[in-house]
């Protein structure tokens, strides 16, 4: 699938912060109303343009902007809103910034979001006004040298954004018994609003002076700092990935036509891997922002929203930051240009990031947060037909109640409910809502299955490829766990071009003769059966000369298993070589020539995961124990890590619920997979690092845990692909990009 073809949203990279439908339609809508009402050279008008010079200065679209309900989207219907939430203007923010939307929406949308969490009468009037789109405001967002003495302020606040452009102004000031607020008409007497020549011309910001500005006592608003800092937090990183996937997108379209040395520089792995990094940036960012908005909605308390607000604000501003910056690298030459927007959204990046803090500083409030005992669950909500399908489990289930895993899958197998997902006999031909189902069920029931390992992909290529005698033979004692699985697919000269390689099945009249040497096996000692790709044409193009096959590892002859020791000083994997072993002719599955195939399949009713209900393990979960006894620099790399592991759970649960509602998963899966094994890496990094001295002393009452988690670290970027070659992946099969 390339860039562009999922959602059709305007981000152009798929599914952008809202994931349902209906945010997808919303997206939809957005994007074809700035594409009506705000042609793209407004936003460059103000490149060369001055600030407005009169305060409250509307931009052209602010009453289209208005009558489509955009300012008031998120707040109540009673004030005249949408009735929306946080989520709902997020989406709306991302679009809006993809489309680089100047003035004061965002800043106005902000503040109509903290006062519609500000009970009181100044506050129902103003957010009328605000969702009939006829006040625009803004606010600081921290005090500055505003002090209040009594209702009188006096002071200047920081640069504020659109401050210049607003007619209503909220501001924080410091007071004997700690910070306030107090909502202020622009043009009060004794308040004075300069605008800056602004990093962001389309969006600047504005000084906002207060010598002895009297404010009404109903003016003077209970509202927590903190609650203020959290919504701008959600809905500049909200702004933020609209800017950072505007960027990935021109970044893609120019790398698939810009031509060096007679190829597209698309099909240059140094360009495609900084895409695929752009891109898993960008996800990141969308996961943490989606879910900081949702928490925001659910009033799920301080702590949680805190924590959420924290980890997107430290991740999607240096997305966009970032991601502007790669985007002008791409373009080379003309990206350095005035001429070309590249620096217009670099400019955008470079305003949030400055306004809301350094990432290391959200870093550090996550940390902190955390180890104060701050947790988002995360939790799936199915629709009501999984209650039906639990009801129909629950019988069945019951037969493994107090099993071991290793007899509780022996039980349910011949019942399909060891593998719902596969198709009949061998599983119900569960959709994704009666999978996730069942689940919840085994949960509720304390029912654990034994992992099938290889044979996880092995069943679905008998099923697909295999003759009835295969399947009858190998899929049941499969299922029941009594079947142990081994994968031959890598080869030392091959790595993950499995294309590339050579060992040979040459037909005979007894069947096939193998000859060649596999490696990085694991299992292969205790496997009672192995999956195994050979070359059986040697004049064919590279993929059609495979074969598939199954080999007995106890009865072959001619198997020699070697194993391989590791650098921990184990050997939990093998080199296995092939000495004229002879296969039986009904050892192949599928057609000969035609391995490649089988071996890439995968069922297009694939295994649904439920998302963890935690997001952090147990090695993030010491880290934040220890965060106490640390510095600051190594608090704010415990808070990039809390960072990681969330946004890891959060596309998980994206994907899951992408799939409950019909969709395809989506980049998810690569992008967790590149994401998960630097993650766990860096885990087992830092965990080895705090032993100090320790650390080096490879015995159980020092570093030896440690030491051999760092070690075992390094094979998770290599193994099921390389890091390198799976950012190839994702450059090509979900940007689109030109194969090399």
């Amino acid at each position: 699938m390339g860039i562009g073809t999922d959602s059709g949203t305007a981000t152009g990279t798929g599914t952008g912060v809202g994931i349902t439908d209906e945010h997808r339609a919303l997206a939809r809508s957005v994007r074809g109303w700035l594409a009506r009402t705000v042609p793209p050279g407004e936003a460059r008008a103000l490149l060369d343009t001055p600030a407005p010079a009169a305060p409250g200065a509307r931009p052209e679209h602010w009453a289209a902007l208005a009558a489509q309900g955009l300012t008031g989207i998120h707040l109540p219907e009673e004030y005249g809103g949408g009735g929306g939430g946080i989520l709902d203007l997020a989406v709306v923010l991302e679009e809006a910034a993809h489309g680089s939307l100047p003035g004061p929406y965002l800043a106005t949308v902000l503040v109509g979001a903290v006062l519609a969490r500000t009970p009181g009468p100044a506050t129902g009037d103003t957010l009328r006004a605000i969702a009939a789109g006829e006040r625009t405001a803004a606010l600081a967002l921290t005090p500055g040298t505003l002090t209040a003495t009594g209702h009188r302020l006096d002071g200047t606040a920081p640069p504020a954004l659109s401050a210049d452009a607003a007619d209503l102004l909220l501001l924080p000031a410091t007071t004997p018994t700690g910070e306030r607020w107090f909502l202020v008409d622009a043009g009060t007497e004794g308040l004075t609003v300069r605008p800056h020549r602004s990093v962001d011309p389309t969006r600047p910001t504005a000084q906002v002076r207060a010598d002895a500005v009297p404010v009404p006592a109903h003016r003077t608003l209970p509202i927590a700092s903190a609650l203020v800092r959290d919504l701008a937090a959600v809905l500049l990183a909200a702004d933020a990935c609209g800017t950072a996937a505007r960027c990935l997108r021109t970044a893609v379209e120019h790398a698939r036509v810009r031509e060096q040395f007679g190829r597209p520089i698309g099909a240059f792995q140094a360009v495609k891997h900084l895409c695929a990094d752009m891109l898993v940036r960008l996800e990141q960012a969308r996961a943490l922002t989606w879910d900081a908005a949702r928490a925001a909605d659910e009033e799920t308390g301080d702590g949680a929203r805190g924590l959420t607000a924290a980890l997107a604000a430290a991740t999607a501003p240096e997305a966009a930051y970032t991601c502007a910056k790669d985007t002008i690298q791409i373009l080379g030459g003309t990206g350095f240009t005035w001429e070309h927007d590249a620096h217009l959204w670099l400019r955008r990046a470079v305003l949030a990031r400055q306004l809301l803090g350094t990432a290391d500083a959200h870093r550090l409030r996550a940390a902190r947060l955390a180890a104060a005992g701050a947790r988002r669950e995360l939790t799936l909500e199915l629709p009501p037909e999984a209650a039906r399908h639990r009801a129909e489990a629950r019988p069945h289930l019951t037969a493994a109640r107090g099993l071991p895993p290793r007899e509780a899958r022996r039980a349910l197998a011949p019942t399909g409910y060891a593998a719902p997902h596969l198709p009949p006999p061998y599983g119900l031909g569960a959709g994704p809502v009666q999978q996730l189902a069942i689940q919840q069920e085994l949960a509720e029931q304390s029912i654990r299955l034994s992992d099938l390992s290889v044979a996880t992909w092995v069943v679905p290529s008998l099923i697909a490829y295999g003759t009835e005698a295969q399947r009858e033979r190998y899929l049941p004692a499969t299922l029941r766990g009594d079947l142990q699985w081994c994968q031959l697919f890598s080869e030392p000269d091959a790595g993950s071009d499995l294309a590339a390689l050579r060992t040979r099945a040459v037909r005979t009249g007894e069947g096939w003769r193998i000859t060649g040497q596999k490696v990085w096996t694991s299992a292969a000692r205790t496997a009672d059966h192995g999956i195994l790709l050979a070359r059986t044409d040697p004049d064919a193009p590279r993929h059609r000369g495979l074969t598939y096959f199954l080999v007995d590892m106890k009865r072959a002859r001619g198997i020699d298993i070697r194993p391989l020791r590791e650098i921990t000083g184990e050997s939990l994997f093998n080199e296995v070589h092939f000495d004229d072993v002879l296969l039986p002719p009904d050892a192949v599955v599928g057609e000969v020539g035609g391995g490649w195939r089988v071996a890439r399949n995968t069922l297009g009713n694939e295994r649904v995961h439920m998302a963890d209900q935690l997001t952090f393990d147990t090695g993030l979960e010491a880290l934040i124990a220890r965060s106490a006894e640390t510095d600051d620099a190594t608090r704010a790399r415990i808070g990039a890590l809390a960072a990681e592991a969330h946004a890891l759970a959060c596309i998980g649960l994206r994907t899951t619920l992408r799939q409950v509602s019909g969709l395809e998963p989506g980049a998810g899966a690569s992008v967790r997979k590149l994401v998960q094994t630097a993650h766990q890496q860096k885990v087992a990094e830092l965990t080895l690092e705090l032993l100090g001295p320790d650390g080096a002393v490879a015995e159980p009452e020092a570093g030896e845990r440690a030491l051999h988690g760092f070690l075992m670290s390094r094979c998770l970027t290599i193994a099921g692909g390389t890091t390198q070659i799976q950012l190839n992946v994702v450059a090509e099969r979900i940007l689109g990009l030109p194969r090399d």
